[in-house]
């Protein structure tokens, strides 16, 4: 039986304070700078980390590359969103934009990015906001990253458009972006391949002083009906695991406790199944549950990490296998 030092999940109060004091996607309490730029030819940063100039900007372009706090953010593309959805179209003379960010986790704790941390103002009057799949939601553990967009309604004929994403919610800190049109740095994130080296596999029980996690099970799950089918170019996998709580007070177990990552890269969650791990144990009992994410066919490198500790980002990491 192998053993991890973390602590038992917080309750739902606590968890939702922890999300809330960790701000909205950086921990950074000062000023947010330009440290670089994404070339074109190959789609990377020009600075390096043993010679990187700074320089404070009042507003961001495409391609710039910004460090707040132990948050490196890309600001990726921009352009005209196009809706497939008949029932969710602009409204008439308004049109749908997006801006695409890429985050990267070099701090030590866990940092949260959202499209809620967003807010659009077109020719000064804020504009509403437009939510789809692919809007920006994840929590990036230390040296991991994810990307997303950010939609916006505006009018057709907006003439300046600028983007403000609230750094820290605290000091209501806003770092500022320029939309001006179909832009594309071409930034890729760097894959990480590498595996950890304190990894779970399938079948270890991970013991700490008030709970035990078994590792049951990875599959690559097709169980999702014809309108849960995974976009192309990836699938599903689905995690299955059983929770003792040893301890003397209640555990707190839930699926949004856990992340899962694909060559360093954030997956997205998905909910297609009935089993799916939510409960609150009382001392000496236990409970069994699923968690399943999406993730690219051709990753080298699938980890799933279980936030163990809210307050000292600490994680049990389990290693995919199907």
């Amino acid at each position: 039986m192998r053993k991890w030092a973390g602590k038992a999940a917080l309750g739902a109060v606590l968890v939702a304070f922890a999300a809330m004091a960790a701000g909205s996607g950086s921990s950074g309490s000062g000023t947010a700078s330009k440290v670089g730029e994404v070339t074109t030819a190959d789609a990377t940063q020009e600075t390096t980390q043993e010679e990187q100039t700074t320089e404070q900007k009042d507003v961001y372009q495409v391609g710039d590359v910004i460090k707040d706090g132990g948050l490196q953010i890309v600001y990726v593309a921009s352009g005209e969103y196009q809706e497939d959805n008949e029932f969710m179209q602009p409204a008439d003379g308004n049109k749908l934009i997006f801006l695409k960010f890429a985050f990267e986790n070099q701090g030590s704790s866990d940092q949260s990015v959202s499209c809620y941390s967003f807010n659009c103002y077109a020719d000064g009057y804020q504009a509403d906001q437009h939510y789809t799949e692919e809007s920006l939601s994840a929590t990036i553990s230390s040296g991991r990253s994810a990307d997303g967009i950010v939609i916006f309604e505006v009018p057709a004929d907006a003439q300046d458009i600028e983007v403000e994403y609230t750094a820290n919610v605290i000091t209501d800190r806003k770092i500022k972006f320029a939309y001006e049109g179909e832009q594309d740095s071409g930034y890729v994130a760097e894959a990480d391949t590498a595996s950890s080296e304190n990894a779970f596999s399938v079948g270890d029980i991970v013991e700490s002083k008030n709970l035990n996690i078994t590792y049951l099970s990875c599959e690559n799950d097709t169980s999702y009906s014809e309108y849960m089918a995974p976009d192309e170019g990836t699938h599903y996998v689905t995690l299955q695991f059983e929770f003792e709580n040893k301890g003397s007070s209640d555990a707190y177990i839930s699926a949004y406790d856990f992340d899962c990552y694909a060559d360093g890269k954030s997956c997205d969650q998905k909910y297609f199944r009935d089993d799916l791990l939510s409960s609150t144990l009382s001392s000496g009992h236990k409970a069994q549950g699923s968690v399943s994410f999406q993730v690219p066919d051709d990753a080298s490198t699938v980890e799933v990490e279980y936030r163990s500790n809210y307050w000292t980002s600490s994680h049990v990491i389990f290693t995919v296998t199907e």
